[in-house]
């Protein structure tokens, strides 16, 4: 019987990983609402606003009341001056979240005559801070003075938007969380 020696085989176990181990998470507009289900929204014909919690400026916090207003405008109400049917409160945070992002780099070993060797591996770490802003609208019934309508939009901040930008993403977000409101807008003739 011949011995021979062991057969050399090279396993390439990895050329180049770079897989993030903790994947980021999609930063889309999220949106919410929740309402009394016993209520008749179809009731409620006008509207005035009430001083909540403003956004960090006068201008974003302009177009967020113009915005609400278009909305309910589009469902048949009317702004009211002085008393309404319902109570709008806005209240805007600004927050921050971490996200972090794992990139590891290296290759496996191979077979060899005392077993498995080689090889080598690094990894890094960032974590970055994403600006993040959440809108909060409720709907208050002037007559028993209840909630009615709550409604949560939150999305990542641009950290120099330009006017338009900051108007246009407002009104995308309150669109979208008005599409969630009991009263669909009314159709155009």
């Amino acid at each position: 019987m011949r011995l021979g020696l062991p057969a050399l085989s090279v396993f390439v176990l990895g050329s180049l990983v770079a897989a993030p181990i903790v994947a980021p998470p999609a930063f889309a507009q999220s949106v919410k609402a929740d309402y009394d289900k016993k209520t008749d929204f179809t009731q409620y014909k006008s509207f005035v606003f009430k001083p909540g919690t403003d956004a960090p400026t006068p201008f974003a916090q302009e177009r967020i009341v113009a915005a609400i207003g278009d909305q309910l405008k589009l469902r048949g109400m009317t702004a009211g001056a002085g008393t309404a049917d319902l109570e709008v409160f806005t209240h805007v945070k600004l927050s921050t979240e971490k996200r972090m992002d794992v990139t590891s780099f290296g290759y496996g070993g191979y077979a060899g005559w005392g077993g498995w060797g080689g090889g080598f591996g690094t990894s890094s770490v960032m974590v970055t801070d994403i600006p993040m802003g959440t809108l909060m609208v409720d709907l208050v019934d002037t007559k028993t003075n209840q909630l009615v309508w709550r409604g949560i939009a939150s999305d990542t901040l641009s950290t120099n938007p330009t006017p338009e930008k900051s108007e246009k993403r407002i009104n995308k977000a309150v669109s979208k969380l008005f599409y969630k409101y009991p009263v669909p807008p009314a159709k155009k003739k």
